[in-house]
């Protein structure tokens, strides 16, 4: 049986990406990543180095071995997380035998996901700029018309819009939209999705010129509808311009005092490390760390926390059911991964080499991904 050639497609906001090859490379240090053509690992390679490691969360998927791994990609961008969906994707249809092919022309199937993980593979929601990482992709897609698509859409203010779009798409078979909870469940259905691909793999008959011509015209009259409906742009939520990162985690039920306002939505404390422990240790999860809550200083700012050897990271816990938490982009470069702690809140540990002077936010946002203004904290970390 011939392998089914699969692109793997890595969207982003500067136009999508391939994934051109994942080769297991034993005499590594470590897994990596590299843009085509150059032999520097790309920023964000020692996050997937951790992402690869033996014990991280790939090795979570059957059939995963610990590499090192040396990843390839058609070009380079310098920040975000939201790679980690697709990357781990194309892991596990490697290990099942699928080839990765970096030619639209080429490929049977098509994988376009996006969005983060956590230490359990589950799918982070938020943010992830859908509707602008889809009209970037347009042209690719129509490249890979013939191929059947297979699509993941994390939860987000985008992603019934996004996945109303990519139904729409004239294709040979319509697009399949991936389990997004989680990316064992999303494989799962993906190659359960992909058996009749598989047994036909190179033998699928290519579109003729013209029916190829017909598929272009088609895309772009939907593309015009869509943009001249304006039902789903009213749907749409507007996202606070200064917060990127919006992860949904279960709040417990506020206590309001009688005749006060109501408390912020988000409660912060610093993560500390105990004594005789150290900040290495509680980010690597051998200590608990000591929990301070930090305090208002005026409506809408807390006091400043600082910045001293023992101030290992910030948790941030809602506090509202059903809101969401958003965090400055700013806090979550200078910090590692967030990690859930057991009672629900978030925590971001600091890496080591970010401990400068930072004033971040934080907020709350309803169901529906709306601000208010009570639930927007401003906080400073000073050395």
């Amino acid at each position: 049986m011939t392998q089914a050639s699969v692109l793997v497609v890595v969207p982003t906001t500067g136009g999508p990406l391939v994934l051109r090859g994942l080769t297991a490379r034993p005499g590594m240090p470590t897994s990596a990543a590299f843009a085509v053509g150059d032999y520097r690992p790309l920023p964000w390679s020692g996050d997937y180095a951790r992402l690869a490691a033996e014990g991280g969360p790939l090795s979570r998927l059957p059939g995963i071995t610990a590499g090192p791994y040396e990843l390839r990609l058609s070009g380079s961008f310098d920040a975000g997380r939201s790679w980690e969906v697709p990357v781990c994707l194309a892991h596990g249809l490697v290990a099942r035998g699928f080839r990765l092919t970096p030619e639209p022309s080429e490929a049977d199937l098509v994988v376009w996901a996006t969005g983060a993980v956590d230490l359990d593979l589950a799918v982070l929601a938020a943010d992830y700029a859908l509707l602008d990482k889809i009209e970037r992709s347009r042209d690719l897609m129509t490249e890979a018309a013939r191929a059947d698509l297979y699509v993941l859409l994390p939860s987000g203010p985008e992603a019934a819009q996004a996945e109303r779009i990519f139904r729409a798409l004239p294709r040979a078979r319509p697009s399949a939209i991936l389990p997004s909870a989680s990316i064992p469940a999303a494989l799962a259905a993906l190659v359960r999705g992909t058996l009749p691909t598989v047994a036909t793999a190179g033998r699928r008959r290519r579109a003729p010129p013209a029916v190829a011509a017909g598929l272009v015209i088609a895309t772009a009259l939907v593309a015009i509808l869509m943009a001249l409906d304006g039902h789903p742009t009213k749907e749409r939520p507007e996202a606070p311009p200064a917060l990127a990162e919006v992860d949904a985690v279960k709040a417990r039920p506020a206590t309001l005092p009688d005749g006060g306002a109501p408390p912020p939505g988000v409660e912060v404390e610093e993560l500390v490390a105990p004594a005789g422990s150290s900040c290495r240790r509680v980010a690597f999860g051998a200590d608990p760390p000591e929990r301070r809550a930090v305090p208002s200083e005026a409506s809408g700012r807390l006091r400043a926390s600082r910045l001293a050897s023992d101030l290992c990271g910030l948790a941030f816990r809602l506090v509202r059911p059903g809101a969401r938490l958003a965090v400055d982009p700013a806090l979550a470069a200078a910090a590692l991964p967030p990690v859930r702690l057991p009672d629900g809140a978030q925590a971001y540990f600091l890496r080591e080499g970010s401990r400068q002077n930072l004033v971040y936010v934080v907020q709350a946002l309803s169901e529906a991904g709306v601000p208010s203004a009570s639930d927007r904290l401003e906080h400073a970390l000073r050395r």
